[in-house]
């Protein structure tokens, strides 16, 4: 999808896979039990630099964004 829409091809990508916890939500890290449950859902990103100060972000779901990183940037509707 990054070359498709970009013409170039990712530097960077990174996955994170997806996950349930069954019981135990936020205890593991104070000695609790938990039971997370891995799910076929995920996030993925790809980046590669631009040669200005814009970052523009695209989302199947939601479409693009875009801002400068010289701006506060305002809240897009569906990001």
């Amino acid at each position: 999808m990054h070359a498709d829409r970009l013409g170039t091809t990712p530097t960077l990508v990174g996955v994170a896979p997806g996950r349930v916890n069954l019981i135990g939500e936020h205890t593991d890290y104070n000695d609790g039990f938990v039971f997370p449950m891995a799910i076929p859902f995920g996030t993925s990103v790809a980046v590669s630099p631009r040669p200005d100060r814009r970052v523009v972000g695209y989302s199947a779901r939601f479409g693009t964004t875009e801002f400068d990183l010289d701006n506060e940037p305002t809240i897009t509707d569906g990001w």
